[in-house]
């Protein structure tokens, strides 16, 4: 009972704020009946085109991600990974590597870095720490 009195409900608020529309649909529902036909179906044929055309864009979507997928796996190695388990970059599937396991190398690439500013740039400021 409730859920027909919301209906209601909801159908009495919306002739408070559409009168107008609702009296146009009210004279194509009496004086003509094809013409109210005729909108209805193109504002269903209007709503079903959308639905269609939605459905075709996410499946292209889906279609245009997987094609993306499979290229980056053929470029970065994803052909490597082993099947059971998860893909943890190209060489999961590597045997052990040299050195124990925790163990954290640390390579220097080149040498500090040239100074952008020129030592004349600037003043030293002396100053001393003081605890409170």
């Amino acid at each position: 009972m409730r859920f027909l009195l919301a209906i209601i409900d909801s159908l009495v608020s919306f002739v408070q704020r559409n009168p107008l529309t609702v009296l146009v649909i009210l004279i194509l529902a009496i004086g003509a009946p094809a013409v109210l036909k005729g909108v209805a179906l193109f504002i269903l044929y209007l709503f079903m085109g959308l639905l269609v055309l939605i459905l075709v864009g996410l499946l292209l979507l889906r279609w245009h991600m997987n094609k993306i997928r499979r290229q980056m796996e053929e470029q970065f190695g994803a052909g490597e990974r082993p099947q059971d388990g998860p893909w943890r970059g190209r060489n999961a599937s590597a045997g052990p590597t040299s050195g124990r396991e925790g163990e954290v190398r640390v390579h220097r690439t080149s040498e500090a870095p040239e100074k952008r500013v020129s030592k004349d740039v600037g003043d030293y400021i002396d100053f001393e720490e003081e605890k409170r």
